[in-house]
């Protein structure tokens, strides 16, 4: 199918995805992100795609939400304000109060990194460049992260006075703990590959001409494997963020159960008895 805002391919049983609108430095809008989620099916629904490959068209991963369409919204919206004598928290409660009576803020774009965060195949994201903003929760919602070393990464909203509304609040001290997050969040510096490799962000760096080749060596290792059980792992892992160690084993129990019932379990068993490599279908 033709899009206009991304470009998809399939290689060896690996959707690839790149983020494609250049004179926005990939910005996501709504359209870009209904395109998306329309791979984003399609992967799940498809047995022979069994992993993702999220990049964008150079120089830019992505760029965060589009500037221009929020400063057109801020304009049709007219003055407005926060009310006076009333502290932030208690601003925020009361919205949280209306929210739970069934009012719902949860828009098109801040859905992507949901749905990335659900999906139940491998997915990578091949970092080629700027990653800001929304850009970068979209980055940190795959499951794993491969940055060329022209990366970056930033948390900007907070140069908008705006707040991360994409996720990574719950993401980043997940990942590299409570005061990187209030760094990165509260100043929105930029911060390099090297470094966003050092807190923990990304996985592997690597030079710019080798971003793609060293992430579909990966995504195929992982497309050739046993993916149904790569998403037993993920819900596990998921369901553990919030249990003790005893919990999480009792979790685990059920999940083993499930595995050791598929044909790749079988396969890979009988592979080791007769000494040669498995052939995995995930399932």
């Amino acid at each position: 199918m033709a899009y206009q805002f991304i470009d998809a391919a399939v290689e060896g049983g690996v959707l690839i995805v790149t983020l494609d609108d250049q004179p926005t430095r990939n910005a996501i809008g709504d359209e870009m992100a209904g395109e998306l989620n329309q791979e984003l099916e399609r992967l799940e629904a498809e047995a022979d795609l069994r992993a993702l490959v999220l990049t964008g068209r150079d120089p830019a991963f992505c760029s965060g939400a589009n500037v221009k369409r929020m400063n057109e919204a801020n304009e049709a919206r007219g003055d407005t304000s926060v009310p006076e004598g009333v502290t932030p928290w208690d601003n925020l409660q009361q919205q949280w109060d209306t929210m739970a009576s069934g009012e719902s803020y949860m828009d098109g774009v801040r859905f992507v990194p949901l749905r990335l965060h659900n999906l139940q195949k491998p997915s990578i994201a091949a970092v080629n460049g700027y990653a800001m903003g929304l850009g970068m929760g979209i980055a940190l919602s795959c499951d794993i992260r491969i940055a060329s070393e022209t990366a970056r990464f930033s948390e900007t909203f907070i140069r908008r006075g705006l707040i991360p509304a994409d996720g990574s609040c719950w993401q980043l001290p997940r990942m590299i703990g409570l005061s990187n997050t209030f760094l990165l969040q509260y100043t929105g510096d930029a911060i390099e590959a090297r470094e966003a490799y050092r807190l923990g962000m990304v996985s592997k760096v690597v030079p710019h001409s080798e971003l793609m080749a060293a992430t579909m060596e990966l995504a195929t290792r992982l497309a050739n494997g046993p993916t149904y059980s790569m998403a037993l792992t993920k819900k596990l892992i998921q369901e553990s963020l919030f249990k003790n160690l005893e919990e999480s084993l009792l979790l685990a129990g059920p999940a083993q159960n499930i595995a050791r019932s598929t044909s790749d379990h079988k396969e890979g068993v009988r592979a080791f008895v007769e000494k040669r490599q498995p052939v995995y279908k995930g399932r």
